[in-house]
């Protein structure tokens, strides 16, 4: 790793974020990983959400704006009735190309979160993505591969966004678009020259945002065939959906159009009920590979261990592909996972040149990373530090 900038945040401030009032932690600029140690709803999670939301999208959550404003009742005595606090999060970081003055926050009551770099507001909430990218896994993902397919989709959203800034812009132009295009038709409102455009838009934004997808699917493969440790699994991963196996054997022009054409017909069927396949219905698919197993059909543990081959897999190509990684925050990472497993993690993660922060109830789970690693004290939303690298 000689001769590449890590990537990482010096100073984190929050501003009446979740269950802080105001909170600043100082960073290390060696980078070495962040250990958030506490009881159960001391505000471990709130710091990682946090620094997720220094990227674009809406979090590890996935949380409404207005739920990230630390509650009234935290503020106010019972009884008097207030607007949702306006909350901020701000960062100093350090890129490869230097450092960064990152933020971004809500006024009051605004469902519209502004986006600051270098003191300057940004265009698009996207803008984020060029200054910092996040991975990461909560104990809501332990069970990934067993439930919706939304939440699948939203996890490889995740890694494509950390090859490609602009992916996050696409993929909110088709949902838009779809959903106008789904209000008009359920309405039974057949405005050809509306419909029309509303389709151009989907087919535009719709195909590559498929396209990224499939994309970093096959550069991550490259690097799952060759396990980082055998006491991590080898994951075999695709995508399925129309649009995207239309796109392994035709030229995006083609499917283009043919996706057009299906919208165009679909129109009656969709508007008394029916359902349209897209690029938001593609489901990503996970095997286990030692054990020729799909992932929804292995223990938790196996689970999460597929998981976080992936997340490796995404780092090691991005490290050789982009020359970074990107920020990995880890949430009850030790759950699930044995200490010989939990051990191999950590010192993998040790060798990566980014910040990794991972929460846990107590110190001891991450002994392994003593003296190479900055612990911080989580009691109350009060942070301190224990101790440090």
């Amino acid at each position: 790793m000689d001769g590449i900038q890590k990537t990482g945040i010096c100073q984190l401030r929050l501003t009446q974020f979740r269950s802080y009032e105001s909170a600043t932690l100082r960073l290390n600029p060696s980078f070495e990983p962040v250990i958030l140690t506490g009881h159960n709803g001391a505000g471990k999670t709130n710091i990682l959400e946090a620094v997720s939301f220094l990227t674009p999208g809406r979090g590890l959550r996935s949380a409404r704006l207005a739920d990230v404003a630390r509650r009234a009742e935290d503020i106010v005595p019972d009884g008097v009735d207030v607007l949702p606090a306006r909350w901020s999060v701000s960062a100093t970081v350090q890129t490869p190309c230097g450092v960064v003055q990152v933020g971004t926050g809500t006024v009051d009551g605004s469902e519209r979160r502004q986006v600051r770099i270098d003191g300057k507001p940004a265009a698009k909430q996207s803008d984020l993505g060029q200054v910092l990218r996040c991975l990461w896994l909560t104990p809501a993902q332990d069970r990934l591969f067993c439930g919706d397919p939304v939440a699948r989709r939203r996890f490889l959203d995740r890694l494509v966004q950390a090859f490609d800034g602009q992916h996050a812009n696409r993929l909110s132009d088709y949902n838009a678009a779809f959903k106008q295009w789904s209000c008009l038709l359920r309405e039974g409102r057949f405005d050809t020259a509306w419909l029309s455009g509303l389709e151009q838009q989907m087919v535009e934004t719709g195909v590559a945002v498929a396209a990224s997808r499939l994309d970093v699917v096959s550069r991550v493969s490259r690097y799952l065939s060759v396990s980082e440790d055998p006491l991590f699994p080898t994951a075999e991963i695709c995508l399925t959906g129309v649009v995207e196996q239309a796109l392994l054997t035709q030229a995006a022009v083609d499917v283009e159009d043919q996706f057009f054409d299906r919208l165009r017909r679909s129109r009656k069927v969709y508007a008394e009920g029916g359902s349209l396949a897209g690029p938001h219905t593609a489901d990503f698919k996970v095997i286990h590979k030692q054990k020729n197993r799909d992932a929804s059909l292995c223990s938790t543990g196996e689970q999460k261990a597929l998981l976080l081959s992936i997340i490796l897999a995404e780092m090691r190509a991005q490290l050789q592909e982009q020359g970074m990684c990107p920020l990995l925050l880890l949430d009850e990472v030790a759950a699930h996972l044995d200490s010989r497993r939990r051990n191999t993690l950590f010192d993998i993660l040790c060798d990566r040149p980014t910040q990794v922060w991972m929460t846990g109830t107590d110190t001891e789970t991450f002994g392994h990373l003593e003296g190479r690693a900055s612990f911080f004290d989580i009691r109350e939303s009060e942070i301190s530090l224990q101790k440090a690298a």
